[in-house]
């Protein structure tokens, strides 16, 4: 006989990867199986305490209420796409249970979701991955538009710089002292010798 857990969550899962880290966190068991296959963990004894069944995609969050109840799957309801993970724990291994639940709560706890019954509920997803779908479910704002900015007039025509000049204006990007330099420059242009240039 077995007791069973269910885990609810966000993104496809990675099983093995969260039973590495419960390793590495010192929980004494060991891995077989795994990949389409259900991932099992034995006790140090070589019994098996824990199996993990392959994760199933659910539609939606209609089909998880009609499973377990609207309760459960109201702070799923944003979602569109779920993931099903079936835990099974011996019953008669007294640290089976344990084990079951500590795997099921460290996987809500990375990816976001839910364990039922009575498990990790959803909390902020620790998982990038999690945090992502979580961005793509909610709705975007368009950035604000900027006024576009004009570039600026280029300088005005010859024509219209020496009729300025002859009535003592200045066009926008010339200034008083370039004024001076245009007009000694054609003063020297047009002077003849009988009519030198006055500088």
């Amino acid at each position: 006989m077995s007791r069973d857990l269910v885990a609810v969550v966000r993104r496809p899962p990675d099983v093995r990867a969260v039973v590495d880290g419960l390793v590495a966190q010192g929980v004494p068991v060991e891995v077989r199986g795994g990949g389409p296959a259900a991932t099992r963990l034995y006790d140090s004894a070589g019994r098996l305490i824990v199996s993990i069944e392959a994760p199933l995609p659910v539609a939606g969050p209609g089909e998880i209420r009609r499973l377990l109840g609207a309760e459960f799957a109201e702070p799923l309801a944003s979602f569109d796409r779920l993931w099903w993970v079936d835990v099974r724990a011996a019953a008669d291994v007294p640290d089976a249970w344990q084990v079951a639940r500590r795997f099921a709560d460290a996987l809500v706890h990375w990816l976001g979701g839910a364990v039922h019954p009575d498990g990790e509920r959803d909390g902020r997803p620790r998982s990038w991955r999690a945090a992502e779908t979580a961005a793509e479910a909610a709705p975007r704002r368009r950035p604000a538009r900027r006024p576009r900015r004009r570039a600026p007039a280029g300088p005005p025509p010859a024509e219209a710089r020496s009729a300025d000049m002859a009535k003592g204006r200045t066009g926008r990007r010339y200034g008083p002292v370039r004024d001076r330099q245009l007009l000694k420059r054609r003063a020297l242009v047009t002077s003849t010798p009988s009519s030198p240039a006055v500088l």
